[in-house]
């Protein structure tokens, strides 16, 4: 074994660190690609000293790489060229091992000084005054900073610490103040290094990537310069001690260690009290000293145990959930100011007949619509068979499901129109009836008489295309009929068995009149666990094969192939692809720094899902196949792995399980013993065990739960963690808002039989539900499929319903528990945008999949109908064919198109 070379380059680290610390000063102002070979052949050099055992030579080429990455990365042309860097400089795993070896070359050296020291009869302390700094920068990807020395940094410093700090030249410091914007403008530090992260950006999701985009552009480059710098101290109002938790210097404290790979944690400390304190100890230094932010009103209620209702009175009740606008009013025929509020706050009758003409107008455009696809998949079922013409006859026949849903949306507003023309004249006959008259001009009589007669008309026309339509329809099926009982009589006659249904993706698709898929039970709720008994090799993963159908298309513009009846799997593999935080965060392979082996899953669903998502963003396929995220889905839960329809929020909510458990690796901090914190805080650390990940930052909410006695008002809570909100329909509506739905979903209902503790037997209660923390994203799911109550057997029905929901400003803020109202304060800041949908189309018994999706590079809508992409107006997004709606608090948009 060879021995390393001797020692000739220096006495201690120290001698080291002067070395590779000097680099030429125009490196900054070099090309990048001139930089990258420049490392590359460092590269080279210091693995041939490390070859030759020059643990010196290796050592110092290895930390100059290390501080020219620092320079790439802060270069202005890195981010358009990481794919250059990454060819000229090498992948993950080579960094990896060049950091390994720095560590060894590290605790060798150091050794090997202090015996030379020892030999020559010093001190260890002469050998080594002091430790270098010791920091290592890494490439975007690496997993954690290597250093050889970790020193012990204070959490904290005092205003006079902070104060000697700015004053000492020594000293390379960056402030991070993480109050709001409007307190910053008002008073701040006078400091050069200041830069304000306001605290509405700093939610859960957040990483310090989409900090950098969403700062003013004159504050990115002081926070660019957090890297490089030794300190890094952040403050807020006047926090003292270790924050709590969902406060703003908690979370940029957490983004920094956790969702930061240019930071290492050591160099981040707090300011003990905050700017509060500055202001008190050197007003001098401040811009406004004076200025105190207004109070906000404390809804936390300690004292009086968390009471949600003082008043019981006060409760909503479900059965006042659809009293909202959208439903026919009723008209008090007593009172004459209120019909006459009530007539004044409806459109005028003009209004309502031009947009019952358009309704009309839009109808006779989807009427033949249909006449024209389903002649189109008469003539297809006529013509011979030829390849590829069961795949086109699938898509014509998902064509006419959706238009038929359109038609329905359109009769359900034009019923909606009819209630109002209705309502309209009620109430201007009972003015008339009282002898006045609201509206008596005979120009606008005789321009609504006219307009009344086009109506007639196109009514007409557009009834004659509709039994077209049906007409065309019934002949299809008779048809289909007939070939089937034609094909059935000659297997018969022939005496040969029917021939068994092939289990390849090509096999014909239940839609087209082929036998029955067994239907799924929508009834039947996801386990926790599933399949604990895999053998490990049936979870090994066959190389990944996307079988790409290559074209040049936008970003996140790629389909997804149908591998059959997988439509339910692609609707909201895309609605997360364009989920703009979890695509960024798969995007970053520093993701596998927090992928957990220990599972069941062993972050395999995670590393598909990341592949998959990384495919559909590239821009050169025009679509691909989810083969391998499909087989290890299939593995774990064999329903999603054959071909029969699957329900995709059955398939959402275990696939966020999943997704939590393969990323759960961040421990929790808790600031006190778990018995100790708030009881929604401790139902919270307990639900996730004391560990979180990316997925519950993005998507988790929790609810709270209260049950208050009629006859002692004793109250009782408790809290329940959900992924998405499952909302009912109304029975009878064909049309509703969606505040409606939350409505139904929140408000009170009556318990009989509760025990009351304080009563000490049973009594009656009302139960309500509240939100006590909001997701960064809000997954809204309708449950449209129901049990027919009046059915013999166990059949499935589907909701039909016209669910009215906003694209924007979505508040969510009167749902929130009022004890509960501080916590969730930065995410009411920003209201809720709509970007993803997904929708079903046609019946429980033949339906199909896609999605809308709200592409953030293109800042348009999309529909995705499995392979076919193509873009849609945002009018086009509201349809009663919605299922799964997917909202967005956080500013991922352009920062002029957030409000």
């Amino acid at each position: 074994m060879s021995h390393p070379q001797p020692l000739h380059l220096g006495e201690n680290m120290q001698d080291l660190e002067k070395m590779y610390s000097k680099l030429p000063t125009d490196i900054k102002f070099r090309p990048l690609e001139t930089i990258c070979k420049s490392a590359r052949k460092l590269i080279e050099q210091s693995d041939r000293h490390y070859i030759d055992k020059d643990e010196e030579k290796a050592y110092v080429g290895y930390m100059r790489l290390m501080m020219i990455v620092q320079d790439i990365r802060i270069n202005k042309e890195y981010g358009r060229k990481k794919r250059i860097v990454t060819d000229l400089l090498g992948t993950q795993s080579d960094f990896d091992i060049i950091l390994t070896k720095l560590e060894k070359l590290h605790k060798s050296l150091q050794a090997r000084y202090e015996e030379q020291a020892r030999r020559k009869g010093l001190s260890s302390a002469m050998a080594s005054p002091r430790e270098p700094s010791g920091y290592i920068p890494a490439l975007p990807a690496t997993p954690q900073n290597v250093e050889p020395t970790v020193p012990k940094v204070k959490q904290t410093v005092s205003a006079t610490e902070l104060y000697a700090m700015i004053n000492d030249c020594g000293v390379s410091l960056l402030i991070m103040d993480c109050r709001s914007a409007e307190d910053f403008a008002a008073s701040h530090l006078r400091y050069d290094y200041l830069v304000n992260v306001p605290e509405h950006l700093l939610v859960a999701g957040m990483t310090s990537g989409k900090l950098n985009d969403a700062l003013p552009e004159k504050s990115r480059m002081l926070w660019s310069s957090r890297m490089v710098k030794e300190q890094v101290v952040l403050m807020d109002w006047n926090t003292i001690g270790i924050p709590s938790q969902d406060t703003s210097i908690h979370v940029l404290h957490y983004i920094l260690c956790h969702y930061d790979q240019d930071m290492e944690s050591t160099k981040i400390i707090r300011l003990d009290g905050g700017y509060q304190s500055l202001q008190l100890h050197y007003p001098a230094s401040c811009t406004n000293p004076s200025y105190h932010p207004p109070m906000a009103p404390n809804n936390s209620d300690g004292d009086l145990r968390e009471i949600e209702y003082p008043d019981i009175k006060a409760i909503p009740m479900k059965e006042d959930s659809f009293l909202r606008a959208g439903f026919k009013p009723p008209i008090d025929r007593h009172s004459k100011a209120a019909a006459v509020s009530l007539y004044e706050s409806l459109p005028k009758l003009q209004e309502i007949l031009v947009e019952h003409e358009q309704i009309l107008d839009k109808s006779k455009l989807n009427a033949q619509e249909i006449i024209k696809t389903e002649t189109e998949l008469k003539n297809l079922e006529q013509e011979s068979p030829e390849p590829g013409s069961v795949e086109a006859q699938q898509s014509l026949l998902f064509t006419v499901m959706e238009l038929k849903d359109r038609q329905r949306d359109i009769e359900a507003e034009k019923a909606r129109l009819v209630r109002e023309e209705e309502t309209y004249k009620e109430l201007e006959q009972e003015q008339q009836d009282r002898g006045e008259q609201i509206s008596t001009e005979q120009a606008e009589q005789l321009e609504r008489e006219a307009l009344k007669r086009r109506l007639l008309k196109k009514e007409r026309e557009e009834r004659e295309l509709v039994e077209l339509g049906i007409q065309l329809q019934r002949e299809r099926e008779r048809e289909e009929k007939l070939a089937l009982a034609r094909e059935q009589k000659r297997l018969l006659k022939e005496n040969v068995p029917e021939p068994t249904k092939p289990s390849y993706p090509e096999e014909r698709p239940q839609y087209l009149g082929g036998p029955r898929l067994p239907q799924f039970d929508r009834s039947a709720k996801p386990l926790a666990d599933h399949n604990h008994n895999l053998r490990a090799r049936d979870l090994d993963v066959v190389q990944r094969d996307f079988a790409p159908v290559y074209g040049t298309v936008g970003r996140g513009l790629t389909g997804l192939k149908n591998l059959g009846n997988t439509c339910y799997m692609n609707s909201i593999l895309q609605c997360l692809s364009n989920t703009y935080f979890l695509n960024e965060f798969f995007h970053d392979s520093s993701y596998k720094m927090h992928l957990n082996r220990n599972n069941k899953t062993q972050g395999k669903i995670g590393e598909e899902l990341a592949a998959v998502i990384k495919a559909l963003w590239t821009g050169q396929y025009k679509c691909i196949a989810s083969k391998n995220l499909r087989y290890v889905v299939g593995q774990y839960e064999r329903q999603f792995g054959g071909i029969e329809q699957q329900d995709s929020h059955e398939f959402l909510t275990i696939l966020m399980d999943w997704l939590h458990s393969d990323l759960q690796t961040i421990q929790m901090q808790i600031s006190t013993s778990i018995d100790k914190l708030p009881p929604s805080e401790k139902a919270w650390v307990e639900h996730f065990k004391g560990k979180r990940s990316y997925i519950s930052e993005l998507f988790y909410g929790q609810i709270k739960s209260t049950v208050k006695c009629t006859r002692c008002q004793n109250e009782s809570a408790t809290y329940e963690t959900f992924s998405n909100l499952s909302l009912e329909l109304p029975q009878d509506f064909n049309i509703c808002n969606l505040d409606n739905c939350l409505d139904m979903y929140f408000h009170g209902e009556k318990v009989r039989g509760w025990y009351c503790p304080e009563c000490k037997s049973n009594q009656d209660a009302i139960k309500k539900l509240a939100i006590s923390r909001l997701p960064s994203i809000l997954v809204v799911h309708f449950k449209r499929f129901y049990a027919d109550p009046d059915a013999i057997a166990t059949v499935y029905r589907k909701k039909q319903t016209l669910v009215k929901f906003p694209l924007s400003e979505l508040n969510m803020s009167p749902y929130l528990a009022r004890t509960e109202v501080n916590r969730n304060k930065r995410l009411t800041t920003y209201r809720y945008h709509l970007y993803g949908v997904s929708n079903h189309y046609g019946s429980m018994e033949s339906g199909h999949y896609t999605a809308f999706c709200l592409n953030n590079v293109h800042q348009k809508w999309f529909k995705f109908d499995d392979y076919n992409v193509s873009s849609i107006d945002a009018s086009d997004v509201q349809a009663s064919a919605a299922y799964i709606l997917f909202y967005s608090c956080l500013p991922d948009r352009p920062q002029s198109d957030v409000r």
